[in-house]
């Protein structure tokens, strides 16, 4: 047994002498590498890119990071692949807003007065001053068309074959492939005694669980599928909790129901579709740190389109069922 034991224990000294002597580090080196984060929005036109290069930190842990990585100084442009027109972002230290990672003024590249236009090809490229660059692509999903036979025109909607339970909207144009995420909300209109009018917004739930007790509330739906049925129960409530206790309903306009479909590109679905995103709020402005569809580097390239149906309550319906009048 003697015999066994001693070589393995000298083969563990051993190695703890070399480790020791050598201070092999389990991080490696980091690449000189650089990363760009950039989705183009079709509900806007401002578009904003991050450009970064990667770094260490001591240790293990990436939030004792306190310097901002942004880059400055890189020539960032986009263009539609069946055209050689550059569009060229700028770069900028924006001092009315602070990143929330480092309590510094952000530093970002943007451009203005570019809405991209829906179902064309557009290209990333990045040149930086050492020589490197970066490149991608995106496809700008189509917008979205209502099937205006399927979809309910106004609200309370057709007395003949009306579904009682729920409000239904439909489109058929966009793949099945895509991810759509859907919000449902309208504005109002309080007179004071002034006759001064206050204008508010109020978003309308997609559904509302309860679970031993526990309610949850979501007002968005993201998914797959090309319709939306809207709760009539929940938006009667909606409609309600706006003029809680205050019997002055007169003195409160209702404008139509907005429903905003927002389409997501191929590389927004795919990695939705592996779930890797997390909840980061209907437009999406931040994405996993562990994903890339950057050549050359690391970040990620995206685009959705924006398409909004307007409803129209019936005037008759918002006097008769909640004292309400119509804002149009």
């Amino acid at each position: 047994m003697k015999r066994i034991l001693f070589p393995f224990i000298s083969a563990i000294l051993l190695f703890l002498t070399i480790s020791c002597e050598e201070n092999i580090s389990p991080k490696g080196e980091t690449p000189q590498k650089y990363s760009v984060n950039l989705i183009l929005r079709g509900d806007t036109t401002f578009q904003t890119a991050y450009v970064s290069r990667l770094y260490d930190v001591e240790g293990f842990d990436p939030y004792s990071k306190k310097e901002d990585p942004a880059v400055s100084g890189a020539i960032v442009s986009i263009k539609y692949t069946d055209n050689n027109k550059q569009y060229y972002f700028r770069d900028t230290t924006d001092n009315n807003n602070l990143n929330s990672r480092y309590i510094t003024p952000a530093r970002y590249y943007y451009i203005k007065n570019f809405r991209p236009v829906y179902g064309k090809e557009i290209e990333l490229n990045i040149s930086f001053s050492d020589g490197q660059q970066l490149s991608s692509k995106t496809k700008i999903p189509e917008g979205v068309y209502f099937d205006e036979i399927k979809t309910l025109p106004y609200i309370p909607g057709p007395f003949v074959d009306r579904d009682t339970v729920y409000i239904n909207l439909v489109w058929e144009n966009s793949s099945l492939d895509l991810v759509k995420a859907k919000k449902v909300y309208f504005d109002y209109y309080y007179k004071e005694l002034s006759g001064q009018k206050t204008k508010y917004t109020k978003q309308v739930p997609i559904k509302i669980s309860d679970f031993d007790g526990i309610v949850n509330v979501d007002y968005y739906n993201v998914s797959y599928r090309n319709d939306l049925k809207i709760s009539r129960k929940i938006l009667e409530q909606a409609l309600e909790e706006i003029s809680a206790g205050n019997s002055a309903k007169g003195r409160y306009s209702i404008a139509p129901l907005i429903v905003e479909v927002i389409l997501y590109d191929e590389n927004l679905s795919k990695y939705f579709a592996a779930d890797l995103f997390f909840d980061y709020g209907f437009t999406i402005r931040s994405y996993p740190a562990d994903i890339t569809n950057i050549n050359g580097g690391l970040g990620f390239f995206g685009s959705y389109s924006s398409t909004k149906r307007i409803i129209k309550f019936d005037p008759q319906y918002l006097l008769k069922r909640f004292g309400y009048l119509s804002a149009y």
